[in-house]
């Protein structure tokens, strides 16, 4: 579990700092692009062309905030499950001693299920990582 709360920090603090110079560059190209929008000199072609771009860029900062969000709340699910499986072995020992196994192995199956139900989202991670990635490139 810590190593995939580890994992999560590492990819969102990558994510955040591209997202940050994503908004500087987008920024500095929407500007260009107004300029030519606004221009009376420029053609009919460059003002469609300035709009498309200037919809794409923005397109592109949504998709970031959107993974960076998605990676947040990744990050808040697997601190909470870690939280949880930590309560659950503070009351499996009171548990064992009180002699009721029965309700702490049906607990156990619930965090076995939060824990590959976690996992899933951490190969969703992966994947969107790879997107990020090949996005940027």
């Amino acid at each position: 579990m810590d190593e995939i709360l580890e994992k999560l920090e590492t990819v969102t603090k990558k994510t955040q700092k591209i997202l940050d110079e994503t908004k500087h560059s987008v920024s500095r190209q929407t500007e260009v692009y107004e300029k030519i929008l606004r221009s009376k000199e420029s053609s009919e072609v460059q003002k469609v062309k300035a709009s498309l771009g200037r919809m794409l860029e923005y397109d592109r900062l949504e998709r970031l905030s959107s993974q960076l969000s998605l990676l947040y709340i990744l990050q808040m699910f697997a601190f909470k499950v870690k939280v949880l499986r930590i309560s659950v072995d503070n009351i499996n020992e009171k548990i064992v001693k009180s002699e009721k196994t029965k309700v702490i192995e049906n607990t156990k199956k619930n965090i076995e299920r939060l824990t590959i139900l976690l996992e899933a989202q951490n190969e969703a991670l992966k994947k969107i990582e790879e997107n990020r990635k090949s996005y940027v490139s």
